[in-house]
């Protein structure tokens, strides 16, 4: 019965995400420098944390993800980890993001229990009921505009919106030029990367998306 009420209860906090931050520390000096701009981003009021390491060793990975995990917990955050359902696991991480190409999230929830959040990662209508089929906790649907900010798939905005039941992240080139527009066509809920990294300060960035998102 436990097992249930914590199933049900991580659910219900998963729907009242709205803003997602996919990690990069390609930029940054230091592992220092890249969990401190985490830590600011976390402050303003990013819920969900994925982090997403594709060319530092393994070592290095289990060493970051266990401090992220802990600035999570600190700000009440749920952590993520991108592909690596081994690693996900070793730092209990509170789930794992697949892409189109990676482990089924059957086998994901196998190796990492059915309370484990599993999200995917999503470009079409299609990948989206497969998710949805295959019991995906959520999904990031993109790219919903690009670096010229335009809004390319407003469509695909009224589909999901019509149609899908679990929470739909919103990914793109999203920044303070186009986020009025994209959420007055009806998305609340983002997954955002460079425009908070990469702000100058990432705790502000994060609260002015945050005042935008419904």
């Amino acid at each position: 019965m436990w097992d249930k009420l914590k199933e049900q209860f991580n659910l219900l906090k998963l729907e009242k995400k709205k803003l997602y931050l996919v990690t990069n520390s390609d930029r940054f000096v230091s592992k220092d420098d890249f969990l401190n701009a985490s830590a600011s981003a976390l402050q303003g009021g990013v819920d969900i944390l994925q982090l997403r390491e594709k060319t530092i060793p393994d070592g290095v990975f289990v060493e970051i993800a266990h401090k992220m995990r802990t600035l999570c917990d600190e700000y009440g955050a749920t952590f993520i980890i991108n592909d690596r359902v081994d690693i996900a696991q070793i730092v209990e991480a509170d789930g794992v993001h697949l892409g189109q190409n990676d482990i089924s999230i059957r086998d994901a929830r196998a190796i990492l229990g059915s309370n484990a959040i599993i999200g995917k990662t999503t470009s079409n209508s299609d990948e989206i009921i497969k998710a949805v089929n295959d019991g995906a906790d959520y999904v990031i649907f993109g790219p919903i505009c690009t670096k010229q900010d335009e809004f390319i798939d407003e469509g695909a905005v009224n589909w999901i919106n019509d149609n899908v039941k679990i929470p739909v992240f919103f990914a793109g080139d999203i920044n303070s030029n186009n986020i009025n527009e994209l959420t007055q066509s009806g998305i609340s809920k983002i997954a955002l990367t460079d425009s908070i990294m990469y702000a100058k300060i990432p705790e502000q960035s994060a609260r002015n998306f945050l005042k935008y998102l419904p």
